[in-house]
């Protein structure tokens, strides 16, 4: 199918710019100042802005085994209403997708849905039980990405060095989730005067950023490729900045709630579940070193962290609600509007976080740039547009998410994935 883009305002990472786009084949063959001719299809792009196609490195689509909560459909919908041509699943599923055929399996099924590219991540140890690693060459064969326990971190040193090793046998990159559970022990909300006054179970920021710096001092060590997940905390940012100065092989992402909410917010929802998330909210210092290390390039990704619960499991008492919320629907508008319209970061800004260093990372060559060359992949929006989260504009099976009735700026028009339609604000 051949469609033409007209008048359209181009975001990449380093440049903004007026053009065109022609797309025929899943391919884009042009990008011009004009382009004339005719096609199966043309979209009036003016005033409108034109990103690469999101990636998501971080969400959870609950298949196999929690299929209730969201499924391939209902997550590829999801994902092409927030603008993602991409997501990669982490691998906390039942069962684990720890294997050569589960992976196989689920590049196979969200392949007959066609709407979005569904990337499975493997895990590094078998069940993710962090005893004996997976076997990382029949996975990485079989179209694995990367690696993680998420969820968990792998407690023991000596394998997780074992597997920065065995991984970069197979160019996998591995994605830590940073968590000393014998320091987090068990508990649901950060370590705070909010804690403290309420008398719930903490944690601390160290069992985070503890685990930061053993996984950086391993990858540096064995001179592995390393990813963390959902950084949430100043302490973390210190060392990731740190690292950063001599070790090129690290990356790390963030999640829209981490520079949204805090601690405090939980109090003012009344300690509803859907503000209960792993790690948990931070303080002020925290969200305002997120938005810091955002602009200034320390944290390289936005991932969504997209993470299904059903509403009887998220209105439990908040100790007891399971951690985690519903992000690939509205990432792109948090980010636009707590960081662009306050003057944090720019547009290209959000092709870097959202589409360029994600690609770059996960090795996916024809993907994280509108040009000539590249996949159709192609998210257009209007930054002018507002629009409330509410439950029947959403697509995600489930609905647990903390900003629900929020008001939010920019909105996802179109969704082009691999030259095809797959999501139109009609």
């Amino acid at each position: 199918m051949k469609i033409l883009i007209k008048g359209a305002k181009v975001v990449n990472n380093d440049d903004i710019f007026d053009a065109d786009i022609l797309i025929n084949n899943g391919k884009i063959i042009k990008v011009e100042k004009s382009i004339s001719g005719r096609a199966d299809k043309e979209i009036d792009a003016c005033g409108k802005h034109v990103f690469p196609g999101f990636i998501d490195i971080h969400t959870h689509l609950r298949t196999p085994g929690r299929e209730d909560e969201e499924d391939f459909l209902s997550g590829s919908k999801a994902a092409a209403h927030g603008g993602f041509t991409a997501v990669c699943c982490m691998p906390n599923t039942t069962p684990c997708v720890d294997n050569e055929g589960l992976i196989r399996w689920v590049i196979e099924e969200s392949k007959k849905i066609g709407l979005i590219d569904i990337y499975p991540i493997g895990a590094i140890t078998k069940n993710r039980k962090g005893e004996e690693l997976s076997e990382y060459g029949a996975m990485a064969k079989a179209g694995c990405l990367a690696l993680s326990d998420d969820g968990d971190s792998v407690e023991n040193g000596s394998l997780l060095r074992k597997a920065l090793e065995y991984a970069k046998m197979f160019n996998l990159l591995i994605i830590s989730h940073c968590e000393d559970k014998s320091l987090s022990a068990g508990g649901f909300i950060r370590e705070s005067f909010i804690s403290s006054k309420y008398g719930m179970r903490p944690v601390s920021d160290i069992s985070e950023s503890a685990i930061v710096y053993r996984d950086i001092a391993l990858a540096r060590y064995v001179d592995a490729r390393l990813h963390l997940a959902h950084i949430s905390s100043k302490k973390s940012i210190e060392i990731i900045s740190e690292a950063k100065k001599t070790f090129s092989k690290l990356s790390c992402e963030t999640a829209p709630h981490y520079f949204t909410l805090t601690v405090e917010d939980i109090e003012k929802s009344k300690f509803h579940g859907n503000f209960r998330v792993n790690p948990p909210l931070g303080e002020k210092h925290d969200l305002e070193a997120i938005r810091k290390a955002l602009k200034e390039g320390t944290i390289d990704c936005i991932a969504t962290d997209h993470a299904p619960h059903s509403t009887a499991e998220k209105e439990l008492p908040f100790e007891q609600a399971p951690p985690g919320l519903i992000g690939l629907e509205t990432a792109f508008s948090l980010t636009y509007t707590h960081l662009v319209e306050n003057g944090i970061m720019d547009l290209k800004n959000i092709a870097e976080k959202l589409s360029f260093n994600p690609a770059r990372i996960l090795g996916l060559k024809e993907r994280g740039r509108v040009e000539e060359g590249a996949l159709a992949d192609i998210t257009i929006v209007d930054l002018e547009k507002e629009w409330v989260v509410e439950t029947k504009k959403l697509f995600s099976k489930s609905n647990n998410t903390p900003f629900m009735g929020k008001r939010l700026k920019g909105t996802v028009e179109y969704t082009i994935h691999r030259g095809r339609i797959v999501y139109k604000n009609v």
